[in-house]
């Protein structure tokens, strides 16, 4: 089988449009065939992608406060398996149009000065001469490696983007498996352990099955059990790892780029995207920073947060751990207090500090809305979660300030609301305070457990 070779035409109305470029005639390169098709989807998909990680932002924030602990856990996973995707892609189609735009503008070069660099031209002394003419590549050559660049970058990132993508779903198709086998055998409760296992098993068969090949396959027959056994956990490894699917791509990509490089360059770019998924998602929550402020700090007695405040809080953000009050300056005659509930926590707390109250509602998947409860269920849970916040308006206990459930409008966040009467306070500074709900695991070291943010009062001050 023959190399086709780069033929010119002067039929411009029928040659000039065919997968090679004559341009590259001279370069001794046949260009590759997907190279528009590749320039096209870069750009049309490049900025489309920007948009990815501030939806999957978006979502998140949405159902991570209703999540429960193992919940919460899977569908912090997706999301940042999810952004890892996004980044991906942009970092993909990003590199992929600048190196094609270079590649372009290389061909321009050579289709104008098809003999290249005139050494002879350059003024430089005799040694810069030898050492630039042994580093730079003539603009065939150039030409010819990032046009190869271009497509080994689109294919690998294609890759992560699979590798990414189909560990999400196996993720979400084992929590599902998991949260069923939960509800079947021990009424919800084990899920996470049973995840686990699952997760284990889904890793250890192909594991072993690969080693047990690799060290006893050539001493087995294959009409023993051994070799049978091996075989099926084969195929069964073949059927959920998607080597159908991603075979023929990266077996390509290890066989001639080189295993070690191409692995390693695998693990390090899976590595690394995770990583940035999760400081994105840190910089979300206002836990990671630059620092330039010498004579700055956080203060909780001396300090004003303005997630305290509904009319300073932003409209896309949730705040599922932040109790807010109106406004930092109050006019009305009562203050509106709001206390998100938080599943994993509150769920946790009333069942340690109130052990005899039941659940109102069964976990898992529900239809329609929450149903109207008696007083006689829903009084003493209100009860429990006044006792473990502890209100106090300027240091003042509020025994008689009666809570309620309530869904916030804007953010779809439950929790519950309080209204306490400021009327007859004098104008000025004043303060609410209210005690965290603690973690669902309590510390067992007692430094650890003196010092706890959670056993601190959280304090928001207002103006009247």
């Amino acid at each position: 089988m023959t190399t086709p070779e780069l033929t010119e035409t002067t039929d411009t109305g029928s040659g000039s449009s065919g997968p090679y470029d004559p341009e590259l005639k001279a370069a001794g390169q046949l260009t590759s065939p997907t190279w528009e098709l590749e320039l096209f989807l870069s750009g049309a998909f490049l900025f489309a992608t920007f948009q990815l990680p501030g939806l999957i932002e978006a979502i998140y924030r949405r159902f991570e406060p209703h999540a429960s602990d193992t919940a919460a856990t899977v569908l912090f996973t997706v999301a940042l398996y999810g952004k890892a995707i996004a980044f991906t892609l942009i970092a993909t189609f990003m590199i992929h149009l600048v190196a094609r735009a270079h590649w372009v503008a290389l061909l321009g070069v050579h289709s104008v000065f098809p003999k290249g660099i005139r050494w002879d031209e350059m003024k430089l002394g005799p040694i810069a001469k030898d050492l630039y003419r042994s580093k730079i590549p003539d603009l065939g050559r150039a030409i010819a490696t990032l046009d190869n660049f271009c497509s080994v970058v689109f294919s690998a990132g294609l890759l992560i983007v699979i590798a990414f993508a189909y560990t999400t779903v196996l993720g979400g198709t084992v929590t599902s498996v998991a949260y069923l086998l939960a509800r079947a055998v021990n009424q919800g409760r084990g899920m996470k352990e049973i995840f686990w296992t699952l997760m284990l098993l889904f890793v250890l068969i192909p594991v072993a099955s690969g080693l047990i090949d690799k060290r006893y396959g050539e001493r087995m027959s294959p009409d023993s059990r051994g070799y049978r056994l091996v075989r099926a956990l084969l195929r069964f490894s073949f059927a959920i790892n998607l080597t159908r699917v991603l075979g023929p791509m990266m077996w390509t990509l290890v066989s001639n780029v080189g295993r070690k490089r191409s692995m390693a360059f695998l693990y390090l770019a899976l590595i690394g995207l995770i990583v940035l998924a999760a400081a994105d998602r840190l910089v979300q929550t206002d836990l990671l920073s630059i620092n330039s402020y010498d004579y700055f700090a956080s203060s909780r007695d001396h300090g004003m947060r303005y997630q305290f405040y509904e009319s300073q809080r932003q409209e896309d953000e949730s705040y599922t751990r932040v109790p807010s009050i109106q406004s930092d300056i109050i006019r009305d005659p009562y203050v509106k207090l709001f206390i998100p509930f938080s599943p994993p926590r509150h769920n946790a707390a009333v069942a340690r500090s109130c052990p005899g109250l039941k659940p109102l509602q069964e976990r898992g998947v529900s239809l329609g809305a929450d149903p109207a409860l008696d007083d006689s269920l829903v009084v003493p849970v209100l009860t429990c979660l006044a006792r473990l916040h502890a209100v106090t308006l300027d240091g003042t206990p509020q025994p008689s300030t009666q809570f309620a459930f309530y869904e916030h409008p804007q953010t779809g966040l439950k929790g519950m609301i309080a209204y306490i009467a400021i009327d007859s306070l004098a104008r000025g500074r004043h303060v609410i305070s209210l005690m965290p709900v603690p973690p669902a695991e309590l510390p067992t070291d007692s430094t650890r457990l003196a010092n706890a943010s959670w056993r601190k009062p959280m304090l928001i001050p207002f103006w009247r």
